[in-house]
């Protein structure tokens, strides 16, 4: 009789999932503490503003994918990363493709979810948009940075961009189901 692994995690892949839980834990309690150590709130609050608030922390989460992506162009004229036309299987040029289509995917979710938020918010929790920019940044950072040294790193800067997107999601579903407004 085989014995499967507690909820069907393989043994190695436990570390993981602590990595995210932490990545988790580290995301809520970066929130809590900027969302309470600032009192800012924009002086108008229309949708234009939204927009423009939106747009300007979207330009900051995008600075590690268009990193990425002139790493990539600059790797992909170095012949030592290719194998003919193909790119050689984890060449650090494998690996920041990978790094820069996953930022990609990463940024269209949080784009997505910040711009329903973005109108949604009061005035009063306004500052959840780049509070939410800064931690989307560092995650992706650390992402990148883990990809080529330390998986651990990689999954909780994974973490760190994922779970709060997540979490914005759930609480747009919440407020588009139930129609009350939920402080965030």
């Amino acid at each position: 009789m085989t014995v499967r692994p507690p909820f069907g995690i393989s043994q190695p892949a436990w570390p993981f999932m602590q990595i995210l839980v932490a990545a988790g834990v580290t995301s809520t309690v970066y929130y809590a503490a900027l969302d309470l150590a600032s009192d800012w709130q924009p002086q108008s609050w229309e949708i234009a503003d939204q927009l423009a608030l939106l747009v300007k922390c979207s330009v900051v989460t995008t600075l590690p994918f268009i990193a990425a992506t002139i790493v990539v162009a600059a790797q992909r004229l170095n012949p030592r990363y290719l194998a003919g036309k193909d790119i050689k299987p984890d060449s650090a040029l494998d690996i920041n493709a990978r790094v820069a289509q996953n930022s990609l995917e990463q940024f269209v979710l949080y784009f997505v979810g910040l711009g329903a938020m973005a109108l949604y918010l009061t005035p009063k929790d306004a500052q959840t948009l780049p509070i939410l920019a800064t931690l989307f940044f560092i995650g992706r950072v650390l992402y990148w940075w883990g990809y080529h040294h330390n998986t651990y790193v990689r999954a909780f800067g994974f973490g760190l961009t994922f779970y709060p997107t997540v979490i914005v999601y759930a609480w747009l579903i919440l407020i588009m189901v139930t129609g009350l407004y939920f402080p965030i």
